[in-house]
């Protein structure tokens, strides 16, 4: 009767771990669901093209700023935020193929490996001269240089920065990022930009997927497709940027910390290194393509989620107190990639 007793009760651990998570976790999943109907909404669609992940870290800012979130909610939040979201960054693999990131030409993947190399390096440099933390720095340089929100929360994995840090990176490169897709199509009859130059241009620089999509089909359909192919690089590259941050990352944390226990951490996140395989799935494996579409779907569902949860989680007072340095810094990063992209652009396309 004891052993009986024992097994019957073993499952009861795993039983309460669902329990505990599971409403905040149907909170976030709501949430997700609303961004998505927003995004899907016509006329908001036409008038400012917004992606679900950005609709979903603002609505779970304004939802944490009206409304009392229960004390039983906050573990599926977090739980959220740390499961879900690096679910979400593996399958973001299958959006991405080898064969797209080549088709760019070897001038476009210099062009793309030297815009991300020089955010990521620059924002660095200038965070310290405006005396703000390397965390926030490499957040809103890695968010400016690949792939805005997506790149923000995948390299926080790597340095672990501070929520408000997260939630004022993501932020900044919306925000800028938004300015972009309607200036682009704007400047490009004036500076004489032809197809192939603005869809280097536009997909080297600005900083969401979504973003880019919107700013190419604006100049043509032509350049909609090939912005899209040099944005889908830009995001290739998230892997090796996570892999060169953890590295130097750890280096930087034994030089500034007698806490040993960053040393103890493996130089990759095993997300990042997952999120490697599948992109070697999805380029060189047969993906029937009903269960490759069912994995994209899943894999918007879950950023968006992980979004809300972010956003559940930021306090604004907290960001508020980061002052006007860290605007300063994502302007800065946004007109340095801009310009870089742009020069390149006209260099490598003629």
């Amino acid at each position: 009767m004891p052993a009986d007793t024992t097994t019957a009760r073993r499952p009861a651990p795993a039983l309460d771990r669902i329990a505990t998570v599971a409403p905040g976790l149907t909170l976030c999943a709501v949430l997700a669901g609303l961004s998505y109907a927003i995004t899907a909404w016509p006329a908001l669609n036409k008038a400012v093209p917004l992606s679900a992940l950005t609709v979903g870290i603002l609505a779970g800012v304004l939802v944490r700023l009206c409304v009392p979130i229960p004390a039983a909610m906050e573990p599926g939040i977090r739980w959220t935020l740390h499961y879900v979201l690096r679910t979400g960054i593996v399958l973001l693999g299958f959006r991405l193929v080898v064969q797209d990131m080549l088709s760019v030409g070897m001038g476009g993947l210099a062009l793309v490996v030297l815009a991300v190399g020089s955010t990521l390096t620059l924002a660095v440099v200038l965070g310290r001269a405006l005396r703000l933390p390397d965390t926030l720095s490499v957040l809103v340089g890695s968010g400016t240089g690949i792939c805005g929100a997506s790149a923000v929360v995948a390299v926080d994995g790597v340095v672990r920065g501070r929520e408000e840090d997260v939630a004022c990176a993501i932020a900044i490169v919306t925000v800028f990022g938004t300015i972009a897709m309607f200036l682009y199509p704007a400047l490009a009859p004036s500076l004489g930009l032809n197809e192939a130059t603005y869809s280097a241009w536009a997909g080297s620089s600005i900083h969401e997927v979504a973003q880019v999509v919107a700013a190419g089909f604006a100049f043509n359909d032509q350049a909609g497709v090939d912005a899209s192919l040099y944005k889908l690089s830009r995001v290739a590259m998230l892997a090796p940027a996570c892999a060169a941050l953890a590295i130097w990352w750890r280096r930087r944390e034994r030089d500034t910390t007698t806490d040993t226990t960053t040393a103890r951490h493996a130089p990759v996140p095993l997300f990042v290194v997952l999120f490697v395989v599948m992109v070697g799935v999805n380029s060189f494996a047969p993906v029937p393509a009903q269960l490759h579409d069912t994995l994209v779907t899943v894999d918007s569902g879950l950023l968006a989620a992980a979004m809300v949860a972010m956003g559940l989680h930021t306090r604004l007072v907290a960001v508020a107190r980061l002052g006007w340095r860290p605007l300063a810094l994502g302007l800065a990063m946004a007109i340095w990639i801009s310009l870089l992209a742009l020069a390149g652009a006209v260099l490598t396309t003629g």
